[in-house]
C-alpha cells in the first residue's frame, strides 16, 4: 500500500514512493516512511510518502496506518529521534527494538508499543552533499542489526530516481 534513495543519488528528486515499496518488498519489512528537511533545513518533517507491505493481515495494516497517523504530529530537529540522528551523522542507523528505547532516544516509543512496531533502521538520501530525505523502515519483531539487509535496502532504494 503506497501512500505516497540511495545514500548518494545523481538526481535531486528520487521516486520516494517506488523506493519505499521496493525496499519493503526486497527485505520483507512491514512499513517505510520518508522524513524530509523543511525549506530552511532546520527541522525534519514526515513526508506524505509512506508504504505498508500489502502481504500483511488487515489488523496489521490497520495498526501501521494508526502508527503513521500518530507519527504525523512529530517534527524533529537535528539529532532528535532516529531520523534526526541519521540526518546529523549521514550514516545508516539500526535500532533492535524501538519500543523498548527511552523516549529521549526514540520519541515514538509509546506509539511503537501501542502498534507493535519493533526493529527499525534508516539511511539518508544524499544529493550534492546534502541529505534530502531520510528513509526509515520498521517491522513487527525485534532483531539484531543485519548489515547485509541494510545494504540490500540501500541498493534497492538507489534504483529509483525521477
Amino acid at each position: 500500500m503506497v501512500n505516497s534513495v540511495s545514500t548518494d543519488i545523481s538526481m535531486p528528486h528520487p521516486d520516494f514512493a517506488a523506493a519505499l515499496s521496493c525496499v519493503c518488498q526486497a527485505i520483507n519489512w512491514d512499513y517505510g516512511e520518508v522524513w524530509i528537511p523543511n525549506p530552511e533545513t532546520t527541522l525534519l518533517e514526515l513526508s506524505p510518502f509512506w508504504y505498508c507491505h500489502p502481504n500483511r493481515s488487515s489488523d496489521r495494516l490497520d495498526a501501521l496506518e494508526k502508527f503513521r497517523a500518530c507519527s504525523e504530529q512529530f517534527v524533529l530537529s537535528i539529532d532528535q529521534g532516529l531520523p534526526g540522528r541519521i540526518w546529523r551523522s549521514r550514516q545508516p542507523e539500526w535500532v533492535n527494538d524501538v519500543a523498548t528505547q527511552p523516549e529521549d532516544y526514540f520519541l515514538r516509543n509509546q506509539i511503537a508499543k501501542a502498534f507493535n512496531v519493533k526493529a527499525g533502521f534508516g539511511f539518508p538520501v544524499v544529493y550534492d552533499q546534502a541529505s534530502i530525505g531520510i528513509l526509515v523502515f520498521f517491522t513487527d519483531y525485534a532483531c539484531e542489526e543485519d548489515h547485509c539487509l541494510v545494504q540490500v535496502a540501500i541498493a534497492a532504494a538507489t534504483t529509483y530516481r525521477a
